[in-house]
């Protein structure tokens, strides 16, 4: 079975999501913007499938510190 997912149900999402910090920064709302991204594209995943992926992404892309 293929799931359809019309193109209003992402930013949907990213508004229900967001609207539970009551207010973000705005220096940080495009990392909340890219979490969301992230979440509604991986959301069929499990936690243990979700964690992988995310370490994978971390390992690719380690962090530098200045």
């Amino acid at each position: 079975m293929v799931k359809t997912i019309s193109i209003e149900s992402s930013p949907a999402y990213a508004k229900l999501r967001l609207s539970k910090f009551k207010g973000i920064k705005r220096q940080n709302f495009i990392l909340h913007l890219k979490e969301c991204e992230f979440r509604f594209n991986n959301r069929d995943k499990k936690g243990a499938k979700l964690y992988k992926i995310l370490l994978k992404i971390i390992r690719e892309n380690p962090l530098s510190v200045n």
